[in-house]
């Protein structure tokens, strides 16, 4: 059952990645990947391949407007057909996180002159500190600083 709701604003759209990452990470346990000849589940694989993985997934902005976020399970098998952006990337992201319990976080942020809040990534908790894990762009590199006009900590 697909189950549709209006996000209203930015802390409405923030519950419902959280509810959504603590409540469906275990969608990652029927997806697998080839990796050295084996199908690994998309849970049991390193941090680094999971980022790159997501990493890979097509950019792709909602339309109109209208903010979408889906469930693990939606995303990887319908994730052409709707797109990959952000928030979507993080829903991922955050549940191979909260399925390995890591420790780790959400950020809004913004590198808009207006310091408007635009995009959110998951951060993870390392014996260094919070580092960042924005998969949104297949260029973006793991740990990498960002330059931001704005944050929050969600």
């Amino acid at each position: 059952m697909i189950r549709a709701i209006p996000l209203k604003n930015k802390s409405q759209t923030v519950e419902n990645i959280r509810r959504i990452i603590e409540t469906h990470w275990r969608d990652l346990k029927s997806f697998t990947v080839k990796k050295n000849g084996k199908r690994i589940r998309l849970i049991d694989l390193s941090l680094f391949d999971i980022f790159d993985l997501v990493k890979n997934f097509p950019y792709v902005k909602d339309e109109n407007s209208i903010e979408v976020i889906a469930r693990p399970q939606r995303l990887l098998t319908e994730g052409n057909n709707i797109g990959m952006d952000c928030k979507k990337k993080t829903i991922l992201i955050g549940s191979w996180l909260h399925g390995n319990d890591y420790n780790y976080r959400l950020i809004g942020s913004s590198n808009k002159k207006n310091g408007n809040i635009h995009h959110i990534f998951p951060q993870v908790r390392t014996s260094e500190g919070w580092k960042n894990l924005d998969a949104t762009y297949p260029k973006n590199k793991i740990f990498e600083t960002r330059r931001v006009t704005n944050y929050e900590i969600w």
